[in-house]
């Protein structure tokens, strides 16, 4: 058995040898091999002086090129265990389960972190070799290759983890925190390594994320973000992108990752019923993605869709499609930089907004961070003499608010819509960024203008309250479902400014360019499957009918609700004829799947309404008669597609502009056939399907064999489908005929 030596393996003046010149100073390049450097650090790292530990370890980085030489750095333990009291972190107030547990041989990064906490450049250096150890793909957290001297018999359960767990469990997570605390200190490119560290160990590891919001990281990473903002315009002009040096947006990447992996991360348990971070997310950390969002989307907007133009938005090029392989070397640098980082940044707003109860906070940062540079004045109130300092709204201060605010709209404008040809050229991951920000966008603006439309309904009551309903019972009852799914925002400065500009049009013609985009595509996938209907109806489909994709029926889903939103909300391009075309598209299309599965399937439609219970109990039974999966997944996505533009049109009904548009079209006629449809095939298979599979009591058979009682009665998805798309018809056929009569009858 081998037992521990206290005897040195290389002396304390050959250890500072391998780093140190005659005169006491780093080497400019490294003397000796990774392996015996960190033989040499692991033993003197106390003795040697901090002007050593900060030689060897600039030798270590810069020795430190490969996963083989990573693997090195990672199997570098101290002989010695720690005391079984020690902290495992140098950041005040940890968490109780961050007192170190019995560890044999910790890690020689960590320990160098609690050693030197006051030395920038050994922590972000220390930074650097964490980040690096958790790419790893593999386990090296067993070995024992040089450890000096070890107990090797005594092993830990810590021992036993994968590196990048392990890591964490002794205080990684932490540590790395107590560097981004002083980021002032820390060179740019150690601002890089510590956020790249935090959002390796957060992300890369099971417990990371939950050892990073016990120790507060949400606000620590978020004032982090913050403060590189803050220096970002220090950055020189001579960089890629004027404005953001290279590690201050790698840093500003990782950070935001880092951040919207905390904020998406299981909440501890509490007596408040919170499942998640981002449903109690603080003030501090809504800042810095919304000031992130907005100085990046400035960026965007000038170097990718203006093409380093300074100006905020160039009227003739708004709406204009820009194709990767042909666009400036500007643009595509600015796309190819700070696609990622708006990726990020929409993530983590679209995960804050999916909490109502934090949209007031929303509006109020992104109102507060677009008038930054505006001065601020202190009114007394006359009631209880309290003061409150507000901003100086000028019309100078207007147009830069609304000018702050439009760079972030267009930013998304020129992402979802005008950014084409990534997946063409092979730049499959941006492709991929590019996708989730459509979702992402489309989903926050869903939210935002859904409040706006709350806000618009409480004035309209108020205002109102005594006027008859044009809409009848029907509207009403609409209005009344539809408030219940949207949140109660106070109609504040800020609040209603931000919807303003979110109102103004460009937003709408986003949702719309991504609604046809979708539409289009998806249109154009089953025509280019049309020739492989032999081998559909030989794997027993009766339908033509392609189903969307998961994430192309979400963004139109989202798109769609964003034009009904600001359709009711008096936005004039969401009412205008092309919009209108555009959707009368979308339904005519949606409708004639709709009414095909009754063509293709004729009596055995019935088997579209069977039970879900029964259908899985007599599995197999009517195999050759049931509906294929397929098109009960086509019919029940088109159907619901189609009650979507019913309420983006009823919305465009409520408008004068919208009301006049929509007589124009054959809306009406695609609604009745929709209608007609439903009444004469959907219902009589319905009620077919009510008599065959309705409970009865059990029999005996003449064989004197007992017959099971048939399932009970249990609607399915596509009852509840059809019969709530028939309700919708009948309301948006006869809202449209009293809207129609009362324009034909006004005077001119």
């Amino acid at each position: 058995m081998l037992r521990r030596t206290w005897l040195h393996l290389i002396s304390l003046a050959e250890a500072q040898d391998l780093v140190l010149d005659a005169q006491g100073q780093q080497a400019p390049t490294p003397r000796a091999p990774l392996p015996q450097l960190l033989a040499a650090l692991t033993e003197h790292y106390r003795a040697g002086c901090e002007a050593f530990t900060k030689a060897a370890l600039q030798h270590v980085v810069q020795l430190d090129q490969s996963n083989e030489d990573t693997k090195y750095i990672a199997a570098a333990r101290l002989a010695a265990p720690l005391p079984s009291n020690r902290p495992l972190t140098d950041v005040a107030g940890a968490p109780p389960h961050a007192i170190a547990p019995s560890i044999a041989t910790p890690h020689l990064i960590t320990e160098l972190l609690r050693t030197y906490p006051h030395t920038p450049e050994v922590r972000e250096r220390c930074c650097r070799c964490i980040a690096n150890m958790c790419l790893l793909t593999t386990d090296v957290a067993n070995s024992s290759e040089f450890i000096p001297a070890a107990d090797h018999h005594d092993t830990s359960a810590a021992n036993a983890l994968p590196l990048t767990d392990a890591l964490v469990e002794e205080g990684a997570v932490e540590l790395v925190l107590g560097t981004l605390a002083m980021a002032g200190r820390l060179s740019s490119k150690g601002r890089c390594w510590a956020a790249m560290a935090m959002l390796n160990l957060t992300c890369m590891s099971h417990n990371g994320a939950a050892r990073a919001t016990a120790a507060g990281a949400v606000d620590r990473v978020a004032e982090f973000a913050l403060f590189l903002l803050e220096n970002a315009s220090t950055a020189s002009a001579a960089v890629p992108i004027c404005g953001l040096g290279e590690e201050t947006a790698i840093a500003l990447d990782a950070a935001l990752g880092a951040l919207t992996g905390v904020v998406a991360a299981e909440a501890p348990e509490n007596a408040r019923g919170i499942s998640f971070n981002y449903e109690a997310v603080s003030y501090v950390a809504v800042d810095a993605i919304v000031r992130s969002l907005l100085f990046v989307s400035k960026l965007m907007v000038r170097d990718g869709r203006n093409d380093g133009a300074y100006g905020a938005s160039l009227s003739s090029r708004r709406y204009g499609a820009v194709h990767f392989a042909s666009a400036s070397q500007t643009q595509q640098t600015a796309v190819v930089v700070l696609l990622p980082l708006l990726h990020k940044a929409w993530m983590a707003l679209q995960l804050v907004c999916s909490c109502p109860a934090n949209l007031p906070m929303v509006f109020d940062v992104i109102y507060e961070a677009a008038n930054a540079n505006q001065e601020s004045m202190v009114l007394t109130s006359d009631a209880d003499g309290s003061t409150e300092e507000v901003l100086q709204v000028t019309r100078q201060t207007e147009r830069q608010y609304v000018a702050a605010l439009s760079c972030l709209v267009d930013a998304a404008l020129f992402l979802t819509a005008e950014l084409e040809g990534l997946g063409a050229i092979g730049a499959d991951k941006l492709a991929h960024l590019q996708d989730d920000v459509r979702l992402y966008v489309m989903d926050v603006m869903r939210t935002m203008t859904a409040s706006r439309k709350d806000l618009w309904r409480k004035d309209d009551r108020t205002a109102s309250a005594d006027a008859p309903s044009a809409d009848g019972d029907a509207g009403g009852e609409q209005q009344c479902s539809t408030t219940a799914d949207t949140s109660g925002v106070y109609p504040t400065a800020a609040a209603m400014s931000v919807t303003d500009v979110l109102a103004a049009g460009t937003v709408s013609n986003m949702a719309l360019a991504c609604a046809v985009r979708v539409h289009i595509e998806h249109q154009e996938r089953r025509s280019g499957s049309d020739h492989d209907s032999r081998s559909t109806h030989s794997k027993g489909r009766r339908c033509a009918l392609a189903p969307y994709s998961a994430h192309d029926l979400t963004l139109l889903s989202k798109s769609l609700a964003v034009l009904a939103n600001v359709a009711e909300i008096g936005d004039e391009t969401a009412t205008s004829a092309n919009a209108v075309a555009a959707l009368q598209a979308i339904l005519q299309d949606a409708a004639e799947d709709v009414m095909s599965l009754p063509l293709a399937y004729e009596a055995e439609l019935v088997e579209l309404f069977r039970p879900t219970e029964n259908a899985e109990n007599n599995a197999g039974v009517r195999e050759g008669s049931c509906i294929h999966s397929e098109d009960r997944l086509s019919f029940l996505q088109q159907a619901a597609i189609v009650g979507q533009v019913y309420a983006v049109l009823w919305c465009t009904l409520r408008t004068a502009q919208g009301a006049t548009t929509v007589s124009q079209m054959s809306v009406m006629q695609t609604a009745e056939r929709v209608q007609f449809s439903l009444r004469e095939s959907y219902l009589p298979a319905l009620a077919a399907a009510r008599e065959r599979f309705v409970a009865r009591p059990a029999t005996d058979a003449g064989d004197g064999a007992a017959v099971p009682a048939t399932a009970a009665w249990v609607a399915n998805t596509a009852e509840e489908t059809v019969t709530r798309l028939l309700k919708l018809s009948d309301e948006l056929i006869s809202n449209m005929k009293k809207v129609f009569s009362g324009t034909q009858h006004t005077p001119a």
